[in-house]
């Protein structure tokens, strides 16, 4: 596998990317099995999201530009385990830790150590997290598993996407990767230290309104409503296109627009439907009292919901509309009684957490 720093990049980027879809449910889970979203779980969550997409990106990339090309010169597998060793002897050998990574053979023997060293850590850490030997035994598995799959990518040419192996089937990869995972498993403790934080109540506990949870459910909303508009937006357009549809004409431009006001008018409808937004769902918030129609309606058009139809409308003045009802929902859980926000105080309402009893 090659040392490049560019698949690294690519999966931090792609993970990030990732991790914004993935916010809101990752959120609702966090808040349903521990009661809250947890800095610490979220962090490791990411990363290791990121080194998944890692292992995926230093495995395939970069591509062949030239298939016929990379077949002309692929090699053979190498199945002669230790073979490294006459590889680092032929560059030189070793003199000292520095060797380690002068020399080509040795770097990349270290490098693949280092690769699945925090596989083995994360799979411990999961499933093993106070039994040594088992997590031994379980990291060890997943480094050779999962090293084995990668092999086979490589021997197949991407499972025959491509005519040729145009990587190396290495065996000694394969002892290389799973020797790192179980070495990972031994700093698995340390990850135990990462997350161990104070004693935290029941997740069934009911938990302070605080301004970060409620500018967290708002930031859900926000996403929900953005992320399902793109994806609305984007189908359309690939199905007139698959279709014959001219993407610049008149029908198209319109559709576009519409399906922008889809995710809104879903909102409004959940609003009515359950007196609360996604996000306040998500972070376990309900309006107190009980709303009535008018009053979810005015928290609607005042929020989130009212952004993202302002946004999408096109009308005069509606950006700078939209941008007003930004700014009033920062302030307003700034200086709002009880965090409840801009449209909750105008609509005469109060939020607190849904764990407690109905008043």
């Amino acid at each position: 596998m090659g040392t490049t720093v560019l698949p690294g990049i690519i999966a931090f980027v792609l993970g990030g990317f990732l991790a914004v879809a993935a916010v809101v449910p990752w959120a609702a889970i966090q808040y349903r099995r521990h009661g809250a979203l947890g800095f610490r779980r979220s962090v490791l969550a990411f990363v290791t999201l990121v080194y998944a997409l890692a292992l995926v990106t230093y495995t395939l990339l970069p591509l062949p530009t030239d298939a016929a090309a990379a077949c002309r010169v692929s090699a053979m597998p190498q199945l002669h385990p230790f073979t490294f060793l006459d590889d680092i002897a032929r560059e030189g050998g070793l003199s000292g830790p520095r060797s380690l990574l002068s020399n080509p053979a040795a770097a990349q023997v270290v490098f693949n150590v280092l690769l699945f060293f925090p596989l083995g850590a994360l799979v411990r850490n999961a499933l093993a997290p106070r039994r040594w030997f088992w997590g031994l035994v379980v990291g060890g598995a997943a480094g050779f598993v999962v090293s084995l799959a990668i092999e086979f990518t490589q021997l197949t040419g991407d499972w025959f996407l491509y005519p040729c192996a145009y990587r190396l089937f290495d065996v000694d990869d394969l002892i290389a990767n799973t020797t790192g995972a179980l070495l990972g498993t031994l700093a698995a403790p340390l990850l135990g230290v990462f997350l161990a934080s104070r004693r935290q109540p029941s997740p069934d506990a009911a938990r302070p309104v605080t301004f970060w949870r409620r500018a967290f459910g708002i930031l859900a909303d926000v996403l929900a409503l953005s992320l399902t508009s793109g994806v609305l937006v984007v189908g359309v357009t690939l199905a007139l296109n698959a279709f014959g549809v001219d993407l610049r004409s008149p029908a198209t431009l319109t559709a576009q627009a519409l399906v922008g006001f889809v995710a809104p008018l879903v909102q409004v409808v959940v609003v009515l439907a359950t007196g609360r937004t996604l996000g306040e769902a998500v972070v376990r918030l309900r309006p107190v009292p009980t709303p009535g129609v008018g009053q979810r309606l005015v928290r609607w058009a005042l929020g989130s919901g009212g952004w993202a139809l302002l946004s999408t409308s096109g009308l005069p003045f509606s950006g700078l509309v939209a941008s007003a009802l930004a700014v009033a929902a920062v302030i307003g859980l700034l200086v709002t009684k009880d965090r409840r926000g801009f449209p909750s105080a105008v609509a005469r309402l109060g939020v607190e957490d849904d764990r407690l009893p109905v008043r």
